[in-house]
């Protein structure tokens, strides 16, 4: 299992339309329901987010959550493929720690 970093950094640099945009990919990802490889991929999207996140970069975080939103189920699986499962432990404490450190009051020192 990997260690969580803890998402701290200038989050709150980034202005709110950001913040909202990635708020907004990471709370569907909550809902998403993928096959195995494609959460490991969602992973690594998550871990590029919270890098920009916590660089405050808005650029970055605009890209990440653009290639996290690409990651997301597509309308038909066709029969026979791999498992289609939520969120792996791991991936969803990821979001959800991310999701808590951006969803606070920007305006509070962190």
């Amino acid at each position: 299992m990997t260690t969580l970093r803890p998402v701290t950094g200038d989050i709150h640099a980034l202005d709110d339309d950001v913040r909202a945009d990635a708020l907004d990919v990471l709370t569907d990802a909550l809902q998403w329901r993928l096959t195995e490889p494609r959460w490991s991929a969602v992973r690594t999207a998550v871990d590029a987010l919270a890098a920009a996140v916590r660089a405050g970069d808005a650029v970055a975080v605009r890209a990440a959550g653009a290639d996290l939103e690409l990651l997301g189920p597509v309308r038909a699986t066709p029969i026979g493929r791999e498992p289609i499962v939520p969120p792996p432990d791991g991936v969803l404490d990821e979001i959800n720690e991310l999701v808590g450190a951006m969803d606070g009051d920007p305006e509070q020192p962190s």
